[in-house]
């Protein structure tokens, strides 16, 4: 085992621990739970059945594998279950950063770890319980395979295919992954005909990889929608912001790529091929940004000591190769690895916050359809109260446009919030005190069923 992979299994291991202090408490880890029971009861489903207002509309399957994970967790041992795969999933998602920028300035392992700080620093905000943490594994994970593949590995263009035959089941991230590979077997063949056929099976396998799901080509459906038309309404969707913590390490990041790829010798295609790319990604979304990094990561570490010398008028040695360790160290550190992440676990938080939801209106809670609910409250109330359908949740694809339009146009109290009211007929309103919506019922003398902090439940006029 090389230094730098034991490195990064420690450095890994250490940030999956701390992930495990944290209890469960995303507001869409409820959904993913429901429908990876579902999955496992009677196969993925392609049409929604937990709302009542969109109730039958098509859906997206292109996550269904890394719902059943997360389930499977959880019946294996409920929410302590989800807290030991999610420190699992950070543990790999860590050590693939580190250990490729390691790997590339193996004489100075503190270049490499410095490289990847910002990469481990963003990635702490997709730490969460969702199949979307698996698709940051395996973007960190293909990056090397990659790289390794252009080098002239056969091994690796095999292990990249299989990999996005499961990524393309985890999250629907994996389209990116097949872009990065096409791009990557189309510089290939040209650049070495001698390993033509290798990489003209790297870009058919990866097309391939793409319509290995229960849903076909449909599964494209998801990544094609929020790509080309972002929801911007929701937080993670809006463009990056500089002045928010992630988006400063995402703006600084960026730049000093950018400088480096100015300042630098010797530039390498594979980076440009996945750097460029991931770049403009990055800048379509905020939930995009730690793409960026994790990808610059390696190309900093190799990268930016070269700048740096260069801008200073000095002139760096090559970096010798990766230094293997005795089977010993490898096994120790996987030791330490195992018990630290055992450990952690083993005392996780059993129980999800669920300071932010509205626990106490449970027992008031109506059954059946009629209840326009909170968005961030949606997947809680599928997986708490499967008797009362949601109005909107976190899943998107079935509500856009027109449910979230008028969700937005009742919640805002835009003008036309009446009319919307009565056409969807909402019987009750889940929501905020402080949404304009509970402030305007609370005038007009509407009856309040339940309150408490941060919740309140109203009864809508008769829509007939």
């Amino acid at each position: 085992m090389t230094a730098a992979r034991t490195i990064g299994i420690l450095i890994g291991a250490a940030f999956g621990a701390v992930s495990a202090r944290f209890a469960v408490r995303d507001s869409d880890v409820f959904w993913h739970l429901a429908t990876g029971r579902d999955i496992l009861a009677s196969g993925p489903r392609q049409a929604d059945h937990f709302s009542w207002t969109a109730s039958g509309t098509p859906l997206s399957v292109d996550q269904w594998m890394g719902q059943v994970a997360w389930y499977a967790a959880y019946r294996v041992d409920e929410w302590r279950g989800i807290v030991a795969l999610r420190s699992l999933a950070v543990f790999a998602l860590v050590a693939l950063i580190a250990g490729e920028a390691i790997a590339r300035r193996p004489s100075r392992p503190i270049v490499g770890v410095i490289a990847a700080l910002p990469a481990i620093a963003i990635t702490r905000f997709v730490w969460v319980e969702r199949p979307e943490l698996f698709g940051f594994v395996c973007f960190a994970a293909l990056l090397p395979l990659l790289r390794r593949a252009r080098e002239g590995s056969d091994r690796a263009l095999v292990a990249a295919v299989g990999l996005l035959i499961l990524w393309t089941n985890l999250h629907g991230s994996f389209a990116l992954g097949v872009a990065l590979a096409v791009l990557v077997a189309i510089e290939g063949a040209l650049r070495d005909p001698s390993r033509r056929r290798g990489y003209v099976a790297l870009a058919l396998g990866a097309l391939v990889a793409a319509l290995a799901t229960p849903a076909g080509v449909g599964t494209l459906i998801a990544p094609g929608s929020h790509l080309l038309h972002p929801p911007r309404e929701i937080l993670e969707w809006s463009v990056p912001d500089p002045l928010s913590v992630p988006g400063a390490i995402w703006a600084l990041t960026l730049a000093a790529v950018f400088a480096t790829a100015l300042v630098a010798p010797r530039p390498r295609p594979t980076d440009a091929l996945v750097l460029v790319p991931v770049a403009l990604l990055s800048m379509t979304a905020a939930r995009h940004m730690p793409l960026l990094c994790i990808a610059a990561a390696p190309y900093l570490a190799d990268r930016a000591p070269e700048a740096i010398a260069a801008v200073l008028g000095r002139t760096m040695s090559a970096s010798p190769s990766a230094r293997s360790l005795p089977r010993a160290a490898g096994l120790v550190s996987a030791v330490i690895s195992a018990t630290l992440l055992a450990g952690s676990t083993l005392t996780a938080p059993g129980e999800p916050d669920l300071g932010g939801y509205p626990v106490a209106t449970l027992m008031a809670l109506p059954k059946g359809p009629g209840l326009l609910n909170s968005y961030d409250w949606g997947g809680w109330l599928i997986w708490y109260a499967p008797d009362t359908p949601v109005f909107v949740d976190g899943r998107l694809t079935p509500y856009v446009p027109l449910v979230l339009d008028d969700y937005r146009a009742i919640v805002g109290l835009h003008p036309d919030w009446g009319t919307v009211l009565r056409r969807r007929g909402v019987r009750w309103l889940l929501v905020r005190p402080t949404d304009a919506i509970a402030v305007r019922a609370r005038d007009l003398g509407w009856n309040v069923r339940s309150a408490g902090d941060g919740f309140v439940l109203i009864d809508a006029p008769n829509p007939n």
